[in-house]
């Protein structure tokens, strides 16, 4: 169990150690092209093995995207390999997380009538790894053929309880509530089963974290662009998981519109987080939280555990980055406007 514990402390510190720097992105936001991106990740970054074959005039936004997306799962399921005995169902919690976001994605695309659209976007490379077929959703043509799909996985039992009647419109938000808690509270189960003291208390912290700030966001999102009542808001919430207080959570909610509400989560646990901020958007307000908490753990704790999960936020952080600069890049943007969105 130590050494295991030591060797996913010094892959993941390694892996670490290649990350991109403040120089990389300042040259990447130079750059005028997705080839002159592919150039400049394959000759100068840690990214040159899973682009080396990829030519560089020919390739298109979506399809490095997909790239890196398929580059971020290999590395941390490399890492993951390094778990040993029940510790690995702490280290295989990330398929979950997967799992999760391509059911939901699913369930949004059956709405829209936009199925055809997962044979573009499907990450195959997931297969092996997911605990039902995921190039098997290739075949899902409505929410039947999907239930059908995932008949033996846990996810099933959550989705039927949230469906509506035959032929009415499927509550994704729902859903997406209802799998997300079971998600969190499997998430909590297994850490409380596996590690104690320190280790426990630090896990549990970064997953509280995590849902708070989701719920956050999206308390955000809804006053601002949708005008949400208050009841509507809470119906919408996870507020298991959280560390903020009942008070603070309700004076958000009752806040009278997004800017009221960003005033007073200045005097919460994030004030340092919020000054006069530029908000680009309440992602960028959120994940810099959660990438900086992560970060310090990534760089000075001696847990395995705690190590891997911040090293998986940090990096999924850093493919979001490449994802920003790819797109405003292909779209032309000048480089102040895509620096903002970066997370560093």
């Amino acid at each position: 169990m130590a050494f295991a514990s030591n060797a996913i402390l010094a892959k993941a510190r390694s892996m670490y150690g290649g990350h991109l720097t403040s120089s990389d992105y300042e040259a990447l936001l130079s750059l005028k092209s997705v080839s002159e991106v592919v150039n400049y990740l394959k000759n100068n970054t840690d990214y040159s093995s899973v682009l080396g074959d990829i030519r560089e005039n020919d390739v298109h936004r979506g399809q490095l995207e997909a790239l890196l997306s398929e580059e971020s799962f290999m590395r941390i399921s490399r890492l993951a390999r390094y778990g040993v005995g029940k510790e690995r169902d702490f280290y295989m919690l990330n398929i979950m997380g997967r799992e999760v976001n391509i059911l939901l994605h699913v369930l949004r695309l059956i709405n829209a009538n936009r199925l055809e659209d997962l044979k573009v976007i499907l990450p195959s490379y997931l297969k092996g790894y997911t605990t039902f077929d995921i190039n098997g959703l290739l075949n899902v043509h409505n929410i039947d053929d999907l239930m059908k799909l995932i008949a033996k996985t846990d996810y099933a039992k959550v989705i039927a309880s949230c469906l509506p009647e035959r032929g009415k419109r499927i509550n994704v938000n729902k859903i997406e509530l209802e799998l997300k808690r079971a998600y969190y509270d499997h998430y909590e189960e297994t850490v409380k089963s596996l590690y104690k003291g320190k280790t426990q208390q630090e896990l549990l912290k970064m997953l509280e974290t995590s849902v708070e700030l989701d719920n956050i966001t999206k308390i955000y999102r809804l006053k601002k662009y949708f005008n949400a009542s208050p009841v509507e808001i809470t119906e919408l919430l996870l507020l298991d998981h959280t560390r903020i207080s009942k008070r603070m959570m309700k004076e958000l909610i009752n806040a009278k519109d997004a800017d009221d509400m960003l005033a007073k989560l200045s005097t919460s646990a994030y004030r340092i987080d919020v000054g006069d901020h530029d908000y680009v958007y309440i992602e960028y307000f959120t994940q810099r939280i959660e990438y900086n908490l992560a970060k310090k753990y990534m760089m000075f704790s001696t847990s395995a555990p705690l190590v891997f999960m911040t090293y998986v936020i940090v990096h999924n952080i850093e493919i979001e980055n490449l994802k920003h600069i790819v797109e405003g890049v292909r779209y032309n943007q000048d480089a102040d406007s895509i620096r903002k969105l970066i997370i560093q």
